[in-house]
C-alpha cells in the first residue's frame, strides 16, 4: 500500500498540539524528529522531552486530500510551509536489512545480522550474532564500539565480568566469546533484560550469562572486569557501588562519556581507581582503570 507523507516543521511548545490536529485530520501515524541536531543525553526522570525545533512527519492514506489538510493546518495551527511526499510500497523489513550489515571491531570482533552469512566473515572471527531491536547496543554507536575495541585488544580470558547498564547484552556476550569464564548483565529496564535473555539464547552462551533486572540485582560477587556503557551522572552517582564490585587489582572499563563531563568522571573514579587512562572517538570517551 502506497502512503502520502506530511512533513512540517514547528516548536516544542506546539508539537503535541499540532500533532493532535493531524490525527484529527485522519494520519495514521505521527513522527517527532530534531530539525537542527540538538542532542539530548540525560533528561530527568520521568520526563519526556522534545528539542526546541522539531519536525513532524505523518502518513495519510494514499486518496487524502492534500489540499484541504493544508488548509486546516493553516488555519488551526498558522503553519504555512507543509511537504507531501508519495511513499510507495515496499518491505520495510528489507528496509531495515539494507542499513544494517555485518561490522567490524577492532581486529576480530564482528557484529552480524541474522540476514548475513557469517560463514563469509575471516577464518579468526569472533561473531556476535545480534539484529537491531528495541534495546540499545548493536555496536553501532560510539560509546559501545569503544567498549568492543577495548575488548578486542584486551581479552578477559578465564575472567568474571559485570556488564552493567548492559542494554543488549552485546558487551557481556562480546567478553565471553572472547574468553570470560562468566558474566552478570545488570540493566535498570524490563524490555533490555528481556532483549539480552534473548541475545544470550541466540548467541548460544547461557551457560555462562545471566540477565538481571537492577531491582534482583541482589549481593553481586566482585569480578575482574565491570564495564558500564552508561552515561555519564548515572556513571558518578554509582562510582562507589563499582568500587565494591571490582576485586584489587581488577579492571574498570566506563563509556557513554562526553569529553566535557571527562572531569567529574575523573574526580570520582580516582579515589578509588588508578592509571586511569582516555580514549577519545568523535564527542565520546572511554574510561579504563585498575582497582587499588
Amino acid at each position: 500500500m502506497d502512503w502520502i507523507q506530511l512533513s512540517l516543521k514547528t516548536n516544542k511548545e506546539n508539537a503535541d498540539f499540532v500533532s493532535e490536529v493531524l490525527m484529527g485530520l485522519g494520519c495514521v501515524s505521527v513522527t517527532f524528529s530534531d530539525t537542527n541536531d540538538d542532542e539530548i543525553f540525560e533528561p530527568p526522570v520521568g520526563e519526556t522531552p522534545l528539542w526546541q525545533f522539531v519536525t513532524i512527519a505523518a502518513l495519510f492514506d494514499v486518496s487524502t486530500d492534500q489540499t484541504f489538510v493544508k488548509n486546516s493546518l493553516k488555519q488551526i495551527c498558522q503553519i504555512d510551509e507543509v511537504e507531501f511526499e508519495l511513499l510507495k510500497d515496499r518491505v520495510w523489513e528489507d528496509e531495515c536489512k539494507k542499513d544494517f550489515h555485518a561490522m567490524q571491531f577492532g581486529r576480530r570482533v564482528w557484529i552480524c545480522p541474522s540476514w548475513e552469512d557469517s560463514a563469509q566473515l575471516p577464518d579468526d572471527a569472533v561473531v556476535i550474532n545480534m539484529d537491531p531491536g528495541l534495546a540499545f547496543g548493536t555496536g553501532t554507536h560510539q560509546t559501545t564500539d569503544l567498549c568492543l575495541q577495548y575488548l578486542d585488544e584486551n581479552p578477559p580470558m578465564g575472567q568474571s565480568v559485570i556488564d552493567y547498564g548492559s542494554g543488549s547484552g552485546i558487551l557481556a556476550i562480546a567478553a565471553v566469546k572472547l574468553g570470560a569464564n562468566r558474566a552478570v548483565c545488570v540493566d535498570n529496564d524490563p524490555q533490555a533484560v528481556i532483549a539480552t535473555r534473548s541475545n544470550i539464547e541466540n548467541n548460544q552462551v547461557g551457560a555462562k550469562i545471566i540477565a538481571l533486572h537492577i531491582d534482583n540485582e541482589g549481593q553481586l560477587e566482585k569480578v575482574d572486569l565491570l564495564i558500564a556503557n552508561i552515561l555519564a551522572k548515572p556513571l558518578v552517582g554509582l562510582c562507589e557501588h563499582f568500587s565494591k564490585l571490582v576485586k584489587s587489582g581488577g579492571k574498570l572499563v566506563l563509556s557513554g562519556i562526553l569529553h566535557e563531563q571527562l572531569g567529574m568522571i575523573l574526580d570520582a573514579y580516582g579515589e578509588y581507581f588508578s592509571g586511569l587512562k582516555v580514549v577519545q572517538k568523535e564527542d565520546w570517551c572511554r574510561v579504563n582503570g585498575v582497582r587499588k
